[in-house]
């Protein structure tokens, strides 16, 4: 860990444009871009990056959709640190109805706040990392490392399935997967998460399982009820339901629990109610703990089906199949990233940072299988009324002063990291 010079830190924070902030976030808060629709938004911030001179290029993922990966290029000598932000946001412009923090249109509220769809996941961090690096270079800082800003289309959790596909249903990391495999490369990476300053150095893997209940095609008339797919499926569910909560125990770390949850089910047709259906299909999202691997979860589940089936014989032919998988990821407390981080945390904001364990997914598990040491560490996850996480009903916000004090930790970071050359 660089020690760095206190002053030539106070010159670059002293060079922060919070103007220039607000206008970068609300700018890329009204670019609509929904997974799969990233297009426009990576077109944009290629221009805000190479007009803001960190040499920048659009890298196609396929489907019109793009990265836009900057690099500010050091003069040598010291280690390279990666900015990381997801460009699709987790719903469209057809959730506009829900109110302020649903439109992809930013509303400034009390020269405090940032209201908008992708405001508090994650533009507002889009922001600060271009504020940071602006800073710094406004300050005539020559850094020894490269910094990358890395825009990636593809993070929120969505996957194809049956015949449900195309480039909105591409999530779970292709943007960043093709990014790190086509030169967006570096010592170590910060993904500024929602995470409300709190430090994440590890987060849950995610199994995503089918299981189909087999049933018996045929009209009303002649329907018998225990034949009846959906009626079948209950057996499955209440299993389920009741193994949860011993997972979970099980599967405990420390005060931390992973979470289960069954988040479809799949049966018949709405239009033909004078059939009953050929099958009921039950899908489950199984969080497992950093350190395992998917496979973990899905044969637990499987094992726990086979049982099922061999109690209930009406339940022959129920298949049990992984259909997305995604591993956890950890890095140690004492890493060097991290080291920097709290150093920096606790110098700008006069306290440790908080650290947590998060059952969310983020491309820090690919970064780091990629030999990227990545964390999580974003300004956003504090809610207007109080208390930090995400509101449903007051839907994405940023708090200004919250990314401004990020902003000066990640100036030291950089500066720490990357080194200063005289």
């Amino acid at each position: 860990m660089s020690k760095v010079n206190p002053e030539l830190v106070q010159r670059a924070i002293d060079n922060i444009d919070r103007d220039r902030l607000v206008k970068l976030v609300m700018d890329l808060v009204d670019i609509p871009s929904p997974t799969g629709a990233e297009g426009d938004v990576a077109r944009a911030l290629n221009e805000v990056l190479n007009t803001s001179g960190i040499r920048s290029v659009l890298q196609p993922i396929g489907d019109a959709r793009y990265n836009a990966v900057g690099r500010l290029q050091g003069q040598g000598g010291g280690k390279s640190l990666m900015f990381n932000g997801h460009l699709d946001t987790s719903f469209g412009p057809e959730q506009a109805h829900r109110g302020l923090g649903y439109q992809c249109k930013a509303t400034l509220v009390d020269d405090e706040w940032i209201y908008g769809m992708g405001s508090f996941n994650m533009k507002s961090a889009m922001g600060t990392y271009i504020t940071a690096v602006e800073a710094i270079r406004a300050a005539d800082i020559k850094l020894g490392g490269d910094v990358v800003i890395a825009g990636v289309a593809g993070e929120i959790e969505k996957s194809p399935v049956n015949d449900i596909e195309g480039p909105q249903y591409q999530g779970y990391g292709v943007g960043t997967k093709y990014a790190i495999t086509h030169g967006a490369i570096a010592d170590f990476c910060i993904l500024g998460e929602p995470t409300n300053m709190m430090l994440i150095p590890r987060h849950c893997g995610s199994c995503w399982v089918k299981i189909t209940v087999p049933g018996h095609l045929i009209h009303t008339a002649w329907s018998e009820v225990e034949k009846n797919a959906i009626n079948k499926a209950r057996v499955v569910l209440d299993a389920i339901h009741e193994w949860i909560p011993r997972y979970c125990e099980r599967n405990a770390l420390g005060d931390f629990r992973p979470r289960v949850n069954v988040s479809a089910v799949e049966a018949g047709w709405s239009w033909r109610g004078a059939r009953t259906p050929d099958n009921c299909v039950i899908y489950m999202d199984v969080r497992t703990l950093p350190q395992d691997l998917p496979l973990k979860a899905y044969n637990e589940v499987r094992d726990l089906i086979a049982q099922v089936v061999d109690d209930n014989p009406q339940l022959s032919g129920t298949i049990v199949e992984p259909f997305m998988t995604v591993p956890g990821t950890s890095i140690p407390d004492d890493h060097e990233l991290i080291q920097n981080i709290v150093q920096a945390h606790t110098q700008q904001l006069g306290r440790a940072p908080e650290f947590g364990v998060e059952t969310w997914m983020s491309d820090a598990a690919h970064m780091n299988r990629y030999g990227i040491p990545t964390v999580n560490y974003g300004s956003a996850g504090r809610i207007r009324t109080g208390g930090g996480g995400f509101s449903t009903h007051q839907g994405e916000a940023a708090h200004i002063g919250d990314m401004l004090d990020i902003i000066k930790v990640y100036i030291q970071v950089i500066m720490q990291v990357c080194g200063v050359v005289d």
